[in-house]
C-alpha cells in the first residue's frame, strides 16, 4: 500500500531538485506489510531537518521505502547523483538509497545500494548513486529504504547534477574514465549491433558519468549500454567477478554406457582459457572415446552446456568431428573467419588425435540450457553425416563473443560475429532440434532408438 506522507519542511529543504529542474511531485511511503512509519526526523548536523523511516516489528525480510517523484523532461541525457547522509540506529539488516527510472508506466532502470547497506547500532554514513538518464525517461522516483527493524534518518537527501571535477585533467586519466572510454570505443567499433546506439549523445554522457561514479555505478551503466544492443549475449564483469570466473574449477565430461554399442558423452560448460586446463579438459574427452572402442553409436548431451570456451569443447569431440571444417564466424560486414576445426586454439600444445569416429551415428541432445559456446558446439555438429538432433530449442545466443580485458581488470564479452555451420547456414536465434521432445527422458529414448536404427544391418 502507498501511504502519502506530507513532510513540509523536509520536502522544501531536503528534497529540492537540482537547479533548473522541476520540484518533486510528492512523497509517499511504500510499506507492503504495514510494519514501518515515516516521520519528520530530528535535526541534522547541518541544521536542516531529516526524515526518519523506522520499525520495531519488521522481520529481517520485510522492507519499506520512501518515494519521491520528479518529472524527467529537463534531466534527460544527463548524469544525476542521488545523495544522502544516513544515520542508522539498531539496524541489523540494512538501510540505503534507491532510484528508479520510468518510461511512462514501464520501469526502465532500478538502482540501489543494497550491495553496500548501512547497518549498526549507531552509525552515520553518506551514500551516493550516480546514473545516466536516458532520453525516453518521463519520470524519476527515488528515496530511502530500510529492511528489518531499527531506524534510519536521511539528511540532505537530494537528486542533482554532480559537481564538476576539481581537476579535469586528472579525472580524464582516471581508471573509471579509461575503462568507460575503452568500453565505448570497443562496442562502437566491434559490436554486431552498434548502430542501435546513438553514439553522439551517449558517449559524452557516459564519460561524464565515469568522472563521478563508483565501480557499481560504472558497471551498471555499462551493462545498460550492452542491453541496448539487444543481442542477448554481450555481458560485462567487474574485476572481482572476472577473477572469480577465471579461477572456477572445471567440470569434466562424463561417459555413460547406455546399452550394448551406444555410449553417451555429456559435455559441461567450460570457462577457462588457461592452456593447461584446456588440454586437460580435452584429454578427458579423448580418454572416454579411447576406453569405449566397442561403441558403434554416440549420444552427445549438450543440455547442460551453458557456454564458455568453445574451442576446448570442440577439442573434446574431435574423434566425432574429424579434422574437416566445422563452421565459420561472419562479422557485421559479411567478412568470414577461417573455418573452425576441432583443435584447442591458443593451448600451444599438440592435441592427441584419438579414434576416428567421424562416420558413426551421433544423436545430439539440446535444450534451453544449451547456450553460447554450447550452441556453437551444436552448430559445429550440424551438417555432420549420420547426425540428428533431439530435445528442445537452444537458448538462442548463437553469436560469437570476443573477450576483452578492461583497463581496471574487468572483462567485456561482446557479440561481434554471427555463427554459421559447415553448410553455410548462419544462425540468428536458437538451434532447433530435428526431433522435438519436451520431456528429457523421451528425448533420450528417441535418440537411442534412432541410433539403433542407424546401425549397419547384419547380413542374414
Amino acid at each position: 500500500m502507498n501511504t502519502q506522507v506530507f513532510l513540509l519542511c523536509a520536502a522544501v529543504l531536503l528534497l529540492s531538485p537540482a537547479r533548473g529542474f522541476a520540484a518533486p511531485a510528492r512523497e509517499t511511503l511504500f510499506d507492503p506489510q504495514h510494519q514501518f512509519t515515516l516521520s519528520a526526523g530530528p535535526g541534522c548536523a547541518d541544521g536542516g531537518p531529516g526524515i526518519t523511516l523506522q520499525s520495531a516489528t519488521a522481520s529481517p525480510r520485510q522492507f519499506a521505502a520512501t518515494r519521491t517523484e520528479l518529472p524527467a523532461e529537463k534531466m534527460r541525457n544527463t548524469t544525476l547523483q542521488l545523495q544522502a547522509t544516513l544515520l542508522v540506529r539498531a539496524v541489523q539488516t540494512g538501510a540505503g538509497l534507491w532510484v528508479g527510472l520510468y518510461d511512462g508506466t514501464q520501469q526502465s532502470a532500478l538502482r540501489n545500494t543494497q550491495k553496500d547497506p548501512v547497518r549498526g547500532e549507531d552509525l552515520t554514513r553518506t551514500q551516493t548513486i550516480t546514473l545516466w538518464v536516458p532520453p525516453q525517461t518521463t519520470r524519476i522516483v527515488y528515496g530511502v529504504t530500510l529492511q528489518g527493524t531499527g531506524s534510519v534518518t536521511a539528511c540532505g537527501l537530494r537528486m542533482e547534477a554532480p559537481a564538476p571535477a576539481e581537476n579535469r585533467e586528472a579525472s580524464e586519466s582516471s581508471l573509471p574514465v579509461r575503462t568507460m572510454r575503452f568500453v565505448l570505443d570497443t562496442v562502437r567499433e566491434r559490436a554486431l549491433h552498434s548502430a542501435a546506439i546513438d553514439w553522439s549523445t551517449r558517449t559524452p554522457a557516459l564519460l561524464d558519468l565515469a568522472r563521478h561514479a563508483t565501480e557499481d555505478d560504472l558497471y551498471a551503466e555499462m551493462r545498460h549500454l550492452l542491453a541496448d544492443l539487444h543481442d542477448g549475449h554481450s555481458f560485462i564483469l567487474p574485476p572481482t567477478r572476472a577473477r572469480r570466473l577465471s579461477e572456477r574449477p572445471a567440470t569434466l565430461p562424463v561417459f555413460t554406457k547406455l546399452s550394448s554399442g551406444i555410449g553417451m558423452i555429456s559435455v559441461p560448460d567450460f570457462t577457462s582459457h588457461n592452456p593447461e586446463a584446456m588440454t586437460a579438459f580435452s584429454a578427458a574427452g579423448h580418454t572416454i572415446f579411447a576406453q569405449a572402442p566397442d561403441m558403434r553409436g554416440w549420444i552427445v548431451d549438450l543440455r547442460g552446456d551453458r557456454g564458455g570456451n568453445m574451442w576446448a569443447m570442440l577439442g573434446i569431440l574431435k574423434p566425432l568431428l574429424g579434422s574437416g571444417d566445422l563452421g565459420v564466424f561472419e562479422d557485421r560486414t559479411g567478412q568470414r573467419s577461417r573455418p573452425w576445426c576441432a583443435e584447442i586454439q591458443g593451448s600451444g600444445q599438440v592435441q592427441a588425435r584419438g579414434p576416428d569416429l567421424a562416420r558413426v551415428p551421433v544423436a545430439v541432445l539440446i535444450g534451453p540450457q544449451t547456450a553460447s559456446a554450447g550452441e556453437a558446439v551444436a552448430i559445429a555438429l550440424k551438417g555432420r553425416p549420420q547426425t540428428r538432433f533431439f530435445g528442445r530449442a537452444t537458448h538462442g545466443q548463437t553469436t560469437g563473443n570476443t573477450t576483452f580485458t578492461l583497463p581496471d581488470g574487468g572483462m567485456l564479452a561482446l557479440a561481434t560475429e554471427h555463427e554459421c555451420d559447415r553448410t553455410g547456414q548462419c544462425y540468428e536465434g536458437p538451434v532447433q532440434p530435428d526431433d522435438v521432445q519436451a520431456d528429457p527422458d523421451a528425448a533420450l529414448r528417441a535418440a537411442k532408438e534412432w541410433i539403433r536404427e542407424s546401425f549397419p544391418k547384419t547380413p542374414q
